[in-house]
């Protein structure tokens, strides 16, 4: 019988392509992995480094909080700066206040909350060199908590800190492994044989006698304290503490909040949170322990602090990536009827963040274009005054002729007493 021979041309090619196949399966593929793995301390010893210790240089600039002759200035993740502010010309760095994981605060009287992670701290401030913790509420901030003991939650019993460990940092190495990529595709990172831990998350003087009040928070703050209990914001939701016993903050209730939230700011006995979506206003008066939602405003998504008078509300909104925003503008909405908000007025600007009011005059941060000052009692036409360019700036206190600004290097200080002669005082 005759056979069918393959042609010669096609005997080549696949000579051709078993030596070009071979070839390439000598070939070895690898990649390289970083890997970190989690560092852990018993809670106890990690409770124990939160305290005072010397004054040491600004890092990063947080959030801000005016105590008397005080400025109290987180820096994220790390603690809080305490100033002495005695004379504003030449304030000076008197000690710091060692707190893991803090992000915000907020001061009453002698007492200071704080933030350790997920851990609410309350310090005896009465000494501003000799800061001393007095109390741990453990883990009423599951946002940002770092450890996940079941009774440690809110309504649980007391458990033994001595049986609980916590994250205190990470040590990173590289590994190299074999790479196959007939089973491993583009869009699959992970390593089979590798153990992985997510880094925690950012999205941060002589003995003084402090005033038996409530400090001034800045606009971008998540702590606020109307009368005898502190109100802080999470990412969807206000939890509330009292806090008749200063030093022994107790739970109270937690209320949920369409958001993500950004800031909350106290008038009188309301209120006003600002979120990515729009400004909600609770009121304290009927029922503190509990507050009610009265009125809200929605707006285009973006970073959203703050602030209020009797009559208006003053929004900052910003094009910030983490926001998912698109504008950069003020809003001025009319809050007089405070279960119908009305949008009066929209500027324009260039990055809007913190801001504050005193009287008839608006301070506005503005990113890089510094710190503005407006002539506000016409609403309808906001009068620019001053504007200051020394730094980019994130936040602002004005109040008694002296505005204190966090800006991206640290706390500018302004005198504004004489509006015709606004200008810098001090730089730290």
């Amino acid at each position: 019988m005759k056979q069918n021979a393959w042609p010669t041309s096609y005997i080549r090619y696949a000579l051709f392509l078993t030596f070009v196949f071979t070839g390439c399966m000598k070939d070895k593929i690898t990649k390289t992995y970083s890997i970190s793995t989690p560092i852990f301390e018993v809670l106890t010893k990690f409770r124990e480094t939160i305290k005072s210790q010397p004054a040491m240089d600004i890092g990063v600039a947080g959030k801000i909080t005016v105590a008397g002759n005080y400025i109290y200035l987180s820096e994220p993740l790390k603690g809080i700066h305490v100033i002495d502010n005695s004379n504003p010309s030449s304030p000076k760095n008197v000690s710091f206040i060692n707190i893991p994981g803090n992000e915000d605060m907020a001061i009453s009287g002698k007492s200071l909350y704080a933030d350790a992670y997920g851990d609410l701290v309350t310090f005896d401030i009465s000494n501003p060199l000799d800061v001393v913790a007095k109390n741990f509420a453990a883990n009423v901030f599951p946002d940002h908590s770092i450890y996940s003991n079941g009774p440690g939650y809110i309504g649980g019993i007391s458990f033994n800190p001595d049986s609980v460990n916590v994250i205190i940092g990470y040590t990173t190495r590289d590994t190299t492994v074999d790479y196959d990529p007939v089973n491993n595709y583009p869009f699959y990172t992970g390593c089979p044989t590798c153990s992985f831990a997510a880094s925690p998350s950012s999205s941060m003087a002589p003995v003084a006698t402090v005033p038996n009040k409530t400090a001034t928070n800045g606009s971008t703050a998540r702590f606020s304290i109307i009368n005898n209990f502190l109100y802080t914001v999470g990412s969807y939701s206000m939890t509330t503490f009292n806090i008749s016993d200063p030093l022994v903050p107790a739970f109270a209730s937690t209320v949920q909040i369409v958001g993500p939230v950004e800031t909350i700011y106290p008038l009188k006995n309301r209120l006003f949170v600002g979120t990515n979506n729009g400004m909600y206003m609770f009121d304290v008066q009927s029922s503190p322990s509990t507050p009610s939602l009265i009125g809200q405003f929605t707006h285009i998504v973006a970073c959203d602090p703050v602030i209020a008078d009797e009559n208006y509300a003053y929004v900052t909104l910003n094009d910030s990536s983490f926001c998912r925003g698109a504008v950069n503008e003020l809003k001025i909405i009319d809050i007089k009827d405070v279960a119908n908000p009305v949008d009066v007025m929209t500027y324009n600007l260039t990055h809007p963040i913190g801001l504050s009011k005193d009287g008839n005059h608006l301070f506005i941060c503005d990113g890089k274009d510094g710190l503005k000052i407006y002539n506000a009692a016409n609403v309808n036409g906001l009068q620019l005054i001053k504007q200051l360019k020394d730094a980019f700036d994130y936040d602002v206190i004005a109040q008694n002729g002296i505005a204190v600004v966090v800006a991206s290097n640290g706390i500018y200080q302004y005198d504004y007493s004489d509006l015709t002669n606004i200008h810098l005082i001090s730089k730290l």
